[in-house]
């Protein structure tokens, strides 16, 4: 089998420039003369930036497109807000406070698989926890305002504990990794490629996965009201070209896991671990499934206080179709 950049993904590629015709076209109204992507490590918008095939689709109907990373899910949406990003990928919570807060334009127009093995709430190699119960009164680290942090409430209520039983502590990725390590925080929810990267450097061990969680959670595709409502076939465009990828890398894991690791920095061994866990895949329009199970996350917010009003998830869907 060639490399990645070999002959299957040469015939992505002529596959990709079949949509449109050879010579590219000016763009017009239908088309933004730019698209800004937002984009997390471990999401598959990190292979797609890194093959380049979309700027070669977009290039068919004079479209540029510019990437820009996040560290999680609340900066990204607060980009959006602002309008220096366009669409992007975050997990069920930003969203949620988006709608509720200060960022109402922000709208979902695709869904990821549901989450299974991606996320997971980990402990020491030595600590005696063998489930979340066994955390009463211990210190529970996450991003504030990332899907680890309805994944851990979620967690508490299906084990019939208050968040009062434990505590939590805010951190960003960087700083939970060196309060794990040092032993600060007795619990991390913490995603791929992270995930893995713990597992390997310290031996941590996961006590939950978020596909174990009593409702199911999904990722979401997210940009601004107003870019989905003037340039739905920009994002079709995009969500189909990312899709088709997608496919493509997910049947050749090895090849795709020296792919990142070649063009993130991120090491082999961490890509190796993590790609079967990912649920990469792009769905639109979101189904009754995916609303429901997403205005059960928004309604346990409320209940937690971690938004200030109840809220219709509905409202803020916009379908591209």
């Amino acid at each position: 089998m060639r490399p990645l950049r070999g002959l299957w993904w040469r015939t992505f590629v002529a596959f990709v420039v079949c949509f449109g015709c050879q010579v590219p076209a000016q763009a017009d109204a239908t088309w933004p003369a730019t698209i800004n992507i937002g984009i997390q490590k471990g999401d598959p918008l990190v292979a797609l930036r890194a093959s380049g095939e979309l700027e070669k689709a977009f290039a068919q109907h004079g479209v540029a497109v510019r990437w820009m990373e996040f560290v999680y899910g609340a900066p990204l949406v607060e980009a959006i807000n602002t309008g220096d990003v366009d669409v992007g990928t975050v997990g069920a919570t930003p969203p949620i406070l988006a709608q509720a807060g200060a960022a109402p334009g922000v709208v979902y127009v695709a869904s990821a698989p549901r989450m299974q093995k991606s996320y997971g709430l980990i402990v020491p190699a030595n600590s005696p926890a063998r489930r979340i119960e066994d955390l009463k009164g211990k210190k529970i680290a996450f991003a504030k305002g990332s899907q680890g942090h309805l994944f851990v409430l979620k967690a508490l209520a299906d084990a019939g504990l208050p968040a009062s039983a434990v505590q939590f502590v805010y951190l960003n990725y960087s700083d939970a990794r060196a309060a794990f390590e040092r032993g600060f925080i007795d619990a991390w929810a913490v995603p791929d490629p992270r995930y893995a990267d713990t597992e390997l450097a310290t031996g941590a061990r996961t006590i939950l996965s978020i596909g174990q969680l009593s409702v199911p959670q999904y990722g979401f595709y997210i940009g601004s009201r107003e870019f989905a409502q003037r340039y739905p076939a920009a994002l079709r465009l995009l969500f189909d070209v990312l899709d088709r990828q997608t496919a493509l890398e997910l049947a050749h894991p090895a090849q795709t896991a020296q792919f990142l690791s070649q063009n993130t920095g991120v090491r082999l061994e961490i890509w190796t671990r993590a790609l079967p866990r990912l649920e990469w895949g792009v769905h639109y329009p979101l189904t009754d499934e995916v609303v429901k199970a997403q205005q059960d996350c928004a309604d346990l917010a409320y209940r937690e206080h971690v938004i200030p009003r109840k809220i219709d998830v509905r409202e803020a869907i916009v379908d591209i179709r």
